[in-house]
């Protein structure tokens, strides 16, 4: 919600928003952030639920979103080695 208990409309009101739940320093950092997390759903959620999304926000928001390209599915499938090589090392460790 934006001020007031406004929905929000603008990328600075969303990207404010990010800025303090994610106690980051300025709107760079959380451009940064919002771009990331967002690029990443796009990729989880697939091209027609992300229209979906893009369809009922407010413009400046829907114009954000849609500038925003999912993650190449190289990269997430390279992401998704390091969480398994994670949990292999994990399993790895002799149980108590």
């Amino acid at each position: 919600m934006g001020k007031g208990g406004e929905i929000m409309k603008t990328r600075k009101e969303f990207l404010e928003a990010v800025m303090k739940m994610g106690n980051l320093k300025d709107l760079k950092q959380a451009d940064e952030a919002a771009r990331a997390v967002i690029s990443l759903t796009k990729t989880i959620i697939g091209r027609e639920l992300s229209q979906k999304i893009a369809d009922i926000s407010p413009p400046d928001l829907r114009e954000g979103w849609e500038s925003i390209q999912a993650t190449q599915l190289d990269d997430y499938e390279r992401d998704e080695r390091l969480f398994e090589i994670g949990e292999i090392e994990e399993e790895g460790r002799p149980s108590l």
